[in-house]
């Protein structure tokens, strides 16, 4: 097990990550960026000891460049180049426990899983453990132990250096991870899953409300029920509820005005007498044969036809 010590403060990586990052480290250990923001994984997770267990400390964590170069994979083998990349200065992640005395920083193990590393700057501004690293560098973790109103310790383990990258070239890293991971009684869902902000809906599945089932009738009892015992009803609505439907005389397929009653000449005895036609004579017992518009009115149209206004 790799250790650092300073003057009063001893620092390890816990057994079973360190034990991976001695692994990975020389397979050229390459830590993969997203947008959204990626966890470091094997875990940032420290023992610390000779601490002072009456005083305060806090803890925090970044990422320095180990050097000015650029990494390109080509030919199953990264090529170092000469880096442009603009470095600032580090973004410092604390952890999320804050100020503690001395006894309970080394009463367990101290673990930075809130980290997340993202390949775009902007990420930084959405949360404060979200950090933007370059991609295609070598970066080293740094832990530093402040002392409250005292000095301040950097720890940085040699091991622990790694390579950004967007994707995996080197299978014997991959492989490892994933193996490792899967391994894990409570290990984090592909330890390098997005943001807790940006949650999966798979984790909460839809659930489908219980529709109750109709309650079924047995047919045998149901043909000994009368019809309105069965909820079906005989009963015809009564015709003065049910507006009378006059019949429409058929239309004559010559005619396309004798389905408008308005120009069916057979009932419109005023346009038959304007026109100076013959009224139909419907026979009736008890009355006699002229019709009445025959005497009444066809005169009256008669006296106004253009023929007899040039007689008078």
């Amino acid at each position: 097990m790799s250790s650092s010590s300073t003057s009063t403060i001893s620092v390890c990586l816990t057994p079973e990550y360190d034990a991976l990052w001695h692994k990975l480290h020389p397979l050229q250990h390459e830590m993969i960026l997203t947008g959204v923001g990626r966890r470091v994984y094997p875990l940032l997770e420290y023992q610390l000891s000779d601490m002072n267990p009456d005083k305060m400390y806090t803890t925090s964590v970044h990422f320095e460049y180990v050097d000015d170069k650029k990494l390109r994979f080509c030919k199953g083998k990264y090529v170092e180049l000469l880096s442009l990349e603009k470095k600032e200065a580090p973004r410092k992640v604390h952890h999320k426990s804050g100020a503690k005395l001395g006894s309970k920083w080394m009463a367990s193990p101290v673990n930075f899983e809130d980290v997340r590393i993202t390949n775009k700057k902007t990420r930084e501004e959405v949360d404060c453990s979200i950090v933007h690293l370059h991609a295609q560098h070598r970066y080293l973790p740094v832990l530093t132990i402040t002392e409250e109103g005292g000095s301040s310790y950097e720890i940085r383990l040699p091991h622990t250096v790694f390579i950004t990258a967007t994707l995996y070239h080197i299978d014997g890293v991959r492989k490892i991870k994933t193996d490792s991971n899967r391994r894990r009684p409570h290990a984090v869902k592909s330890s390098a899953t997005s943001p807790a902000t940006k949650k999966s809906r798979k984790e909460a599945p839809f659930q489908k409300e219980a529709v109750p089932e109709a309650a079924s009738i047995d047919p045998a009892i149901l043909s000994t029920l009368s019809f309105p015992s069965a909820s079906l009803s005989t009963q015809t609505q009564s015709s003065a509820t049910i507006p009378a439907v006059q019949a429409v005389p058929p239309a004559d397929p010559l005619n396309a005005f004798s389905a408008i009653p308005l120009f069916n000449l057979l009932n419109n005895p005023y346009l038959l007498a304007a026109m100076g036609l013959q009224l139909p004579i419907i026979p009736f017992p008890g009355l006699p044969s002229t019709p009445y518009f025959t005497h009444q009115l066809l005169p009256s149209f008669q006296t106004l036809s253009p023929h007899n206004r040039k007689k008078q």
